[in-house]
């Protein structure tokens, strides 16, 4: 197949790039700049900032993965980051909708991200049909959802969206952020240490965009075990032999420091994943020892 991914040159684009050329498909990414990330991967210009695409990249593809979006976790939260974020989220899939409105038979499958943080902070399991949360995070991932909505439905055989947790990977994402202050022996865990860390390891995030190719609804993707920060931080120090020395960091500290975004390491939640497993997805890495065994091996 033909595979065209918008966002292919972050973490998670190039792990499902690299899988799917494993499989001997052919990998597309629309790039703003039309520069050699890649030696194996076709480039498409777009400017979703204007709504602009080049149409011979939607005609190229049989399957559109949708990535695009400035990192919620390394925006500042002012008003204009805020709308940055949300921004470029949205018009990356109005300029994607533009391009399907052209095309003349429909592509086999659309796959969109988004995310766990729709659910907002939440001590229970939250399932696709659960309530939604309120705060910044949900909020953008309700919009987001709400723009895959308005695709065009006649230009799309398969559907779905993916609800991701937060991808664990050894060189970009949020676990180098964690590991380094542990290596530094000033690590600790934060706030009360008992928010729940929803998370994935990268290879099983990108396998299941790949798996959703076919499938259509909404599927929660984060892994099996679930684990507080507490666990994690401490989980982490083992693996890479260190001591944890220090009391759990204050909420209100984050706070000094991050503002209103400190709420993306102080509260967390839990997903269900069972929606997704019946379809057949089976997880490489369903516990969090085996995830960064892997991922921190060299250390």
């Amino acid at each position: 197949m033909n595979v065209l991914i918008s966002g292919g040159s972050g973490m998670l684009g190039r792990e499902i790039s690299d899988q799917l050329l494993k499989l001997n498909h052919n990998v597309g990414w629309l790039s703003r700049k039309l520069e050699i990330y890649h030696p194996n991967v076709k480039l498409f210009f777009w400017k979703p900032s204007t709504l602009w695409i080049d149409q011979n990249a939607i005609n190229w593809a049989d399957v559109i993965i949708n990535l695009a979006g400035e990192s919620i976790g390394e925006i500042k939260w002012t008003e204009s980051g805020k709308q940055l974020i949300l921004d470029s989220r949205i018009n990356a899939v109005k300029t994607i909708s533009e391009g399907l409105k052209l095309r003349r038979e429909p592509i086999q499958a659309f796959i969109g991200v988004s995310g766990v943080g729709i659910y907002g902070p939440s001590e229970f399991s939250k399932k696709e049909s659960d309530s939604l949360g309120a705060d910044f995070p949900a909020s953008v991932a309700k919009n987001w959802e709400k723009a895959y909505g308005e695709l065009p439905e006649s230009k799309i055989s398969h559907k779905s969206i993916i609800r991701l947790a937060v991808v664990l990977s050894a060189t970009g994402g949020a676990l180098p952020k964690i590991v380094e202050p542990i290596r530094l022996g000033v690590g600790a865990p934060v706030g009360t240490g008992l928010q729940y860390l929803n998370w994935i390891h990268l290879e099983d995030a990108a396998a299941v965009f790949i798996h959703a190719i076919g499938l259509d609804g909404v599927y929660n993707a984060s892994a099996p075990e679930i684990v507080t920060n507490e666990f994690a931080t401490l989980a982490i120090a083992k693996e890479i032999k260190r001591r944890i020395l220090f009391p759990a960091i204050p909420a209100f500290v984050l706070k000094i420091f991050l503002g209103e975004r400190s709420q993306l390491v102080t509260s967390g939640n839990i997903t269900d994943n069972q929606k997704l497993m019946r379809t057949g997805f089976v997880f490489k890495y369903p516990d969090f020892k085996s995830a960064i065994s892997n991922l921190l091996r060299k250390d």
